[in-house]
């Protein structure tokens, strides 16, 4: 074993001497149990993987696209639960081990960097930053988190902590978010609050896994490199920006980070003198690979990072069977994932022209993705210095990990090059930044450790160093407490539903093109597709399931796309709808209008009858001897500015 470089004492392999697995010890009982163990794990991939291959086959060859669209929101969450019961079945097993590894002090410093990742999220400001997206996650966390099954719901009952939906569709995006959040809400309940306490929580344990990761790492690498990236991490300038809210990109780093923490173990816990490695690892390895690609449709590229990963760490993991049967399982796990992304692959997502990823697009996109790392204005200039420091060391010190780290930045960071929304420029789209900051914070950890090394003998120059870098870091952290103007107009129009829904009484309907918001808020919904054929043919059966009124929400769309405003327009028109709130933001107009109105009723009601228990307020309110003048038992205003208009 080569003398370690007292450089790099952070290398593990010289700090801490780890006994092998128990299967490599020499009694020969010991290691006939072993080998027992060892055909067990592959009998178990194996099975898993010819059972999901068996199922995948049948689904796709004997199920129409809407009936394979029909399983995703139970196959997927199964999918789901079988990644993270093995995945914590195979840390709880590891945990002595770890611990050992780790020590008290590396377990400290990665619980405080945890803590520091959450409370500097706290810097930038709590909100959404996409159109809708971050509710529609939150509502199919909500979903889930009630039935069990990853859907949208597009007509639910959500009051009194209780939900039940009416209708609901799949959506098409991976479900590995929506299912994250289910778990903050079983314990937390479903709030925007929760949501964000959990990216919160997700983006500081992502810090302590980088940290956890390369102190594990098989690599040599210079000292400080574990701490260095994980602040790297923490104070990417986008990696708060978006902590703060709920999109799905920093959960999509953190389980990809914690994809990257199990190679590490798994390489780093193989028998050095054979190269065989432990299946309890190589479960771990597999739940996690399966777990994060679940999360992004490009989430499946963790697959050739981790194995170039382990490629780096030691050629021979390409015969160790270990391995090969845990990627095995991890296809296994995968697959319904695989069959969600096959059920949707005739979706646009958006591209109108139907291109979603076309070379055409390099051109606009690779100006703002590559000017990302040298235009100050998202990243620090200092940070993408520090980085290209770190590629040229380990073009030097340890070509293959350069290699796998270049692969790894290359696939995360590329892929949206191609990808006709993939830019930058466009603010919401900067979210994209966060899927290759992992990437670009070891490889500047690595250059800010080598620099450290390099100039230690030379205070002066090291504390120079120190100082441009940090005010360099500094400046660009400016951006982080703003509110930016993307998705502006949305956000208003969420604003304006947080306001009004506590105004609503209870047992209402809110008829809306985006439900999801007012179901997180804890109001019955339903969307205008679903619900327009019984406002138009049994008020009356609506009037009676919701007492407390029915009302329809002008939202943001109305403001700019007019084949949707033609269609509430003429719902509002013939029902002479009453307005019951409004309000303006700049140059978009928010409003709730009342449905149920008497001529409603009439020409719509069906045939069902209104139910009264008992005399209302109203009607005693009518007879000849009540006054309504008392200023204690007079209704409170609205919150919102009222119109004289009734219709928009």
């Amino acid at each position: 074993m080569p003398t370690p470089d007292p450089e790099l004492s952070d290398a593990p392999n010289s700090t801490v001497q780890v006994e092998p697995p128990a299967h490599t010890t020499t009694p020969a009982a010991t290691k006939a149990q072993a080998r027992r163990g060892d055909w067990l794990w592959y009998g178990f991939c194996l099975l898993a993987l010819a059972a999901a291959v068996f199922w995948a086959q049948r689904v796709v060859t004997e199920m129409a696209n809407d009936e394979q669209r029909a399983i995703v929101p139970v196959s997927t969450v199964w999918g789901m639960h079988a990644c993270l019961a093995l995945g914590l079945i195979a840390l709880g097993a590891l945990l002595g081990p770890l611990g050992r590894l780790l020590g008290h002090r590396h377990l400290a410093i990665g619980m405080g960097l945890a803590v520091l990742g959450y409370l500097a999220c706290g810097l930038a400001p709590k909100t959404t930053r996409i159109f809708y997206d971050e509710h529609i996650y939150m509502q199919i966390g909500q979903t889930i988190s009630h039935t069990g099954r990853a859907e949208y719901a597009r007509h639910a009952t959500a009051e009194y902590g209780d939900f039940k939906i009416m209708a609901a569709a799949p959506n098409k995006q991976p479900n590995g978010h929506p299912y994250l959040l289910s778990w903050a809400y079983k314990l937390g309940g479903v709030s925007d609050q929760t949501s964000h306490v959990t990216i919160r929580a997700v983006v500081g344990l992502t810090a302590a896994a980088v940290y956890f990761a390369l102190v594990l790492a098989p690599f040599a690498l210079p000292a400080f490199t574990p701490l260095a990236a994980a602040l790297g991490f923490v104070f990417t300038p986008l990696v708060l920006w978006w902590g703060n809210s709920v999109s799905v990109e920093p959960t999509t780093v953190g389980t990809a980070t914690a994809c990257f923490l199990a190679v590490c173990l798994h390489a780093r816990l193989r028998n050095l003198d054979t190269g065989e490695s432990s299946p309890l690892t190589g479960l771990l390895v597999a739940a996690t690979a399966a777990f994060a690609a679940y999360f992004r449709p490009e989430s499946l590229l963790i697959y050739p990072v981790a194995a170039s990963l382990l490629w780096a760490a030691d050629r021979r993991f390409l015969e160790d069977r270990v391995t090969w049967a845990a990627l095995a399982l991890s296809l296994a796990l995968i697959t319904p994932n695989l069959l969600h992304l096959w059920s949707v692959r005739t979706e646009d997502w958006g591209a109108t022209d139907g291109r979603r990823f076309d070379v055409a697009f390099i051109s606009k996109n690779w100006a703002s993705n590559a000017g990302y790392f040298f235009q100050q204005k998202w990243y620090p200039l200092a940070g993408s210095v520090l980085a290209l420091i770190g590629a040229g060391w380990l073009a030097v010190r340890n070509r293959w990990l350069g290699l796998s780290l270049g692969l790894w930045f290359a696939m995360s960071w590329g892929i949206f090059v191609l990808f006709y929304a993939g830019g930058y420029y466009y603010g919401a789209s900067s979210r994209y930044a966060l899927v290759s900051a992992i990437p670009v914070a070891l490889l500047a950890g690595i250059g800010a450790a080598a620099l450290i090394a390099l100039l230690r003998p030379y205070r002066l120059a090291l504390s120079a160093v120190g100082v441009l870098v940090g005010l360099n870091w500094l400046s660009a952290m400016s951006y982080v407490p703003t509110l930016g103007r993307e998705s502006n107009e949305a956000r208003a129009d969420i604003d304006f539903c947080a306001e009004v829904a506590p105004t609503l009484p209870t047992g209402s309907l809110v008829v809306s093109i985006d439900p999801c918001i007012w179901n997180v808020l804890g109001r019955n919904a339903a969307h205008i597709d679903t619900i327009q054929p019984a406002l138009r043919n049994e008020m009356l059966a609506l009037v009676n399931q919701y007492p407390g009124g029915i009302y329809l929400h002008w939202d943001y769309w109305m403001n700019c796309e007019p084949q949707f405003a033609a269609v509430l327009r003429k719902l509002i028109d013939d029902t002479q709808a009453t307005l019951f709130v409004r309000k303006n933001a700049e140059a978009v107009q928010f409003a709730l209008f009342r449905l149920d109105t008497p001529h409603a009723r009439k020409i719509f009601g069906g045939g069902a009858v209104i139910h009264h228990k008992s005399i209302t307020v109203d009607e005693v309110l009518a007879g000849p001897g009540a006054v309504s003048e008392s200023p204690t038992t007079a209704a409170p205003a609205p919150v919102t500015t009222p119109a004289a208009e009734s219709t928009p």
